[in-house]
């Protein structure tokens, strides 16, 4: 597996995706913009595709997608630019979709993950990295053609190392570059001896952050900005190297 190494994403963006759906991908995409506006970046979070959006005045309310937004620092009416397709069921977008009697299309998530030229995207896909996205493709489709490198986001409970490394695998596959894994929730009831921290690093060679259930947005900012800013921070502009 051609994991290793550590290395700062490229202009352009992050790509954010996980083993499985509900492991905190827009909790760690939220804290990453955060981060990113304190470098003085601006900042262009993609939620192309939400499903199970509650109604609110009327009409569709994508959650995750105003998380990203107020993250980001935008305002409630550029909410659109941030997620383009809200589906009521809770199932994944594609049959989601199918069932509201409008099909998705690859095309169709790639052009609503557009990036303004002077912006650092973060794209959030929607459940794991092989979860079918549209008709035509899954996360990892959306993945390849927008070609940012990726940060994979985990459970960190039993059993998660081989849905982290299945999916590392299948990033690795993909021509995709790996910048770190994060592995969220630890739960205080997880055996004191289980350490899939320390496990994905001897087994990747990549970067893994560990974070406990329960962690303040707050103390998770200042985790990522202090111990990670080379893995999930872009360079400030106009540095070179």
């Amino acid at each position: 597996m051609n994991t290793a190494g550590t290395h700062a994403p490229r202009a352009g963006g992050l790509f954010v995706t996980a083993t499985d759906t509900g492991v905190g991908k827009t909790f760690i995409a939220c804290s990453i913009a955060r981060n990113w506006r304190a470098l003085g970046l601006t900042v262009a979070p993609r939620k192309p595709v939400e499903s199970g959006c509650p109604l609110r005045d009327g009409q569709r309310f994508p959650e995750d997608a105003a998380r990203l937004a107020e993250a980001a620092g935008l305002p409630p009416e550029r909410l659109p630019e941030v997620n383009r397709y809200r589906l009521a069921e809770p199932l994944a977008p594609d049959l989601a979709a199918r069932l509201e009697g409008r099909p998705l299309f690859l095309r169709d998530l790639v052009a609503a993950s557009a990036r303004p030229a002077d912006a650092w995207r973060i794209t959030e896909g929607a459940g794991g990295f092989y979860s079918p996205l549209c008709e035509d493709g899954l996360n990892a489709d959306l993945a390849e053609a927008l070609g940012d490198p990726v940060l994979l986001v985990a459970e960190d409970r039993l059993g998660t190392l081989s849905g982290c490394l299945l999916a590392l695998e299948a990033l690795d596959r993909r021509g995709l570059k790996v910048l770190a894994v994060v592995l969220n929730r630890r739960r205080t009831d997880a055996h004191p001896a289980m350490d899939n921290r320390a496990e994905l690093i001897r087994r990747s060679g990549l970067p893994v952050l560990g974070i406990k259930e329960g962690t303040p947005a707050a103390e998770l900012d200042q985790m990522l900005s202090a111990s990670s800013s080379s893995i999930v921070s872009p360079p400030v502009p106009g540095s070179t190297g």
